[in-house]
């Protein structure tokens, strides 16, 4: 019977770079025509966003240290567990994933996943933009247990390449296994990547990412397919339903594995009701006070209007994580609470 090891962290892209800046995309945003002048004075912002920003440098660092630390945990957890595989669910944010074809999810069976992750010239490790890492795969595995869930009645599409993304996978999995290798001592362990469609509706409007927030094009002008807003994503329930296939799947086989949810909550740029300034804590909040209590079986009750406003769409892959160890409590290694840093990021690890 197969053991699992469930791990839940962030690949938030900022932390590629230098802590001064952190705060880009807040600063990128407040340039946005369509938010209101009196919402961009920090003068009306939250006391607790204005401070952060005052202070902003060493909140960056504090942010960064706390990153680090998680991370070294979970790669102890991650190495000390010996897994025959690593099975992450990560969001396309409009990178391999685009107009030609966007499935709810997605299984990359293949045998290596090269990458280029450095895109950012001034990333901390002062590695070169062109510089290319190649994960593990296990094309075979991964094929195996595609089959499995399809033949449990889950519909689930699968590819052996990469479609569109010039540097490989999805910054999603990419960043996170960056992370995983802070001390950039080698990964050994193959990877299974499955793709979660979070963005949903957004992710053609919005190119996945803030194309939304600058967007100044009049009814006419609209694209019908590419400007307006699309089908919606997965629902938290097939999300959840999702990783108790898998698990099934992964407790009839020999093989031990990790299977890791990687994505920031609620983002700054994806929360309309906050003038997309900052994410909405008071959900986030909620659903860690969930997890506290071993309560992550809920979050299959959500629905996409709610993930949606509270700008919480990649909280998906923590949701499919969810229905892999729903009766297990978990251990919080951190919990990161921000205005002006985009994102709220957790960091857990659910022992078999």
């Amino acid at each position: 019977m197969g053991e699992i090891l469930g791990v839940g962290i962030t690949h938030y892209p900022p932390m590629l770079g230098m802590p001064e800046t952190y705060a880009n995309i807040l600063r990128i945003t407040l340039g946005s025509p369509n938010i209101p002048e009196q919402s961009k004075d920090p003068a009306n912002w939250p006391q607790e966003m204005r401070a952060q920003y005052e202070n902003e440098l060493e909140c960056a660092h504090e942010h960064q240290r706390r990153h680090r630390d998680a991370f070294a945990r979970v790669r102890a957890e991650i190495d000390d567990f010996q897994p025959d595989a690593v099975l992450i669910f990560g969001d396309d944010q409009y990178e391999n994933f685009k107009e030609d074809v966007i499935p709810p999810f997605n299984v990359f069976c293949c045998d290596e996943f090269p990458a280029q992750p450095f895109h950012n010239p001034e990333n901390i490790w002062d590695v070169p933009a062109e510089h290319e890492v190649c994960w593990p795969g296990a094309g075979q595995l991964a094929r195996e247990i595609t089959t499995g869930i399809i033949e449990r009645n889950f519909p689930i599409a699968y590819s052996y390449k990469n479609l569109h993304y010039e540097r490989g996978l999805s910054h999603a999995f990419a960043n996170g296994l960056v992370f995983l290798d802070w001390e950039q001592r080698g990964w050994p362990w193959p990877i299974i990547p499955i793709m979660v469609n979070c963005y949903g509706k957004d992710v053609i409007s919005s190119r996945g990412g803030l194309a939304h927030i600058f967007d100044t094009k009049t009814d006419a002008e609209r694209d019908p397919y590419l400007d307006t807003l699309g089908p919606s994503g997965p629902t938290p329930r097939s999300c959840f339903e999702l990783g108790q296939v898998v698990r099934r799947v992964l407790e009839e086989r020999p093989e031990r594995f990790v299977v890791m949810a990687s994505s920031g909550w609620s983002h700054a740029f994806l929360t309309g009701k906050h003038d997309w300034l900052y994410p909405d804590r008071e959900f986030d909040r909620a659903r860690h006070a969930e997890l506290a209590e071993a309560k992550q079986k809920c979050w299959a009750e959500l629905s996409n209007q709610q993930i949606e406003e509270a700008g919480d769409h990649e909280f998906k892959n923590w949701i499919c994580l969810a229905g892999v160890v729903e009766d297990r409590h978990p251990e919080i290694i951190d919990y990161l609470d921000t205005w002006i840093f985009n994102s709220q990021k957790c960091f857990a690890i659910f022992e078999p």
